[in-house]
């Protein structure tokens, strides 16, 4: 990866999920774990049930977006097609009950990361930097307080789809973050993990881009990322300050 040099920017988004911790793991054991909990339910084989889930979050999300469903509608609805797909019949507090074990494993599963720590503390002091995500106010500040990254983002800096009422890749929500930090798309850089919603998104309003690639996926569109890294961790050895060399001491092999 080239050098990235702070001199560019004056400010620098991170997306949350699976690009400051690795929230696909987290969701995968929050699943299993609510399986495990719940007899009705031991008799399933565990992966097709996740991907089933799945399936039903990301299409029931676009509902949640635009307020047809609220958080709560929405976290039962999905439970409810997906065990509809395996014929089980649940009474509705049963399914509360699943949907509350769900939440509550998956926030659990939810740990934090020194070196992720280490890396924004010392990143704050050079540049300023905030979180553009989609999801809830609560499982969002949740989450930043669970990775004990409150004292970097405090509420002020972190973005949320639900208050902003854009979710990811409109470019409402990357330019009600520029808004916010008033700050201009050109001294600005995204950095996430999903190419459609956060390096597409941001490229909208004319943000510079670093996709967390970590399968090496092929680019899917012609808009290319102005650096491409398979881990957040992977900045810490190439960021500058000018042309001179790296602020932090890791050397990250390309």
């Amino acid at each position: 990866m080239k050098r990235l040099s702070l001199e560019r920017y004056d400010l620098l988004f991170f997306d949350l999920d699976d690009t400051l911790f690795d929230h696909s793991a987290a969701y995968r054991r929050g699943v299993f774990e609510t399986i495990r909990q719940f007899p009705i339910l031991k008799e399933l084989d565990q992966f097709e049930f996740l991907r089933t889930f799945s399936n039903h979050n990301h299409r029931l999300w676009p509902r949640f977006s635009s307020k047809e469903l609220n958080f709560q509608e929405f976290s039962i609805r999905r439970m409810e097609d997906t065990l509809a797909d395996f014929d089980l019949s649940v009474s509705h507090e049963v399914i509360k009950q699943i949907v509350k074990t769900f939440q509550a494993t998956y926030l659990d599963s939810i740990k934090p990361d020194t070196g992720v720590k280490m890396f924004l503390y010392g990143l704050q002091e050079k540049v300023r930097i905030g979180i553009v995500t989609n999801g809830t106010a609560f499982n969002v500040y949740e989450k930043v307080e669970r990775l004990e990254l409150s004292h970097i983002f405090p509420e002020s800096s972190v973005i949320i789809s639900e208050r902003v009422g854009f979710t990811k890749p409109h470019e409402g929500i990357f330019q009600h973050a520029l808004d916010i930090f008033n700050s201009d798309a050109a001294r600005t850089l995204f950095i996430g993990d999903n190419y459609f919603t956060d390096i597409l998104g941001a490229e909208s309003v004319g943000m510079d881009t670093v996709w967390i690639n970590k399968y090496d996926q092929e680019i899917p569109k012609e808009v290319h990322p102005a650096y491409i890294i398979k881990h957040v961790l992977d900045l810490e050895g190439h960021i500058t300050q000018g042309e001179g060399k790296a602020i932090y001491d890791k050397t990250i092999t390309d």
